[in-house]
């Protein structure tokens, strides 16, 4: 009896070890989301307040200057779609980020990457010239 009795306390305390290490874990992990590349980019971007939907194209670029790199197309004969890509230097880091404009206003905002290690990059481009 005093056997099954010491078995049952170990694996209660067995369970509670695990119950413990998987919820340190849990917590380790989750809070480290909003800090995906060991900084937090939002305070560190100048788009990451952005709320402004409904600006004029002329505006936007007024205030945050020409893009990196854009697309355009017409989508009817009365709907031109414009895309403008801004790309910032966060740290180590490339941000790119994509604005869509439907008849020069500005309908939606889109993170399109983030690339690590601008050294790593800076290198790449060195080898393909």
């Amino acid at each position: 009896m005093t056997n099954r009795k010491n078995n049952f306390r170990e694996k209660i305390i067995l369970s509670k070890w695990r119950a413990t290490i998987f919820l340190l874990t849990f917590i380790f992990v989750s809070s480290c989301t909003s800090v995906q590349y060991g900084f937090d980019a939002r305070e560190n971007s100048q788009f990451s307040s952005f709320d402004n939907l409904g600006i004029a194209k002329k505006d936007f670029i007024k205030q945050y200057g020409l893009p990196s790199n854009k697309g355009l197309y017409q989508e009817t004969p009365s709907k031109k779609v414009e895309k403008l890509y801004y790309t910032e230097r966060i740290r180590s880091f490339l941000v790119t980020t994509k604005f869509v404009f439907e008849n020069d206003i500005l309908i939606q905002m889109v993170k399109v990457e983030t690339r690590n290690s601008l050294d790593d990059i800076l290198k790449q481009i060195e080898v393909n010239r």
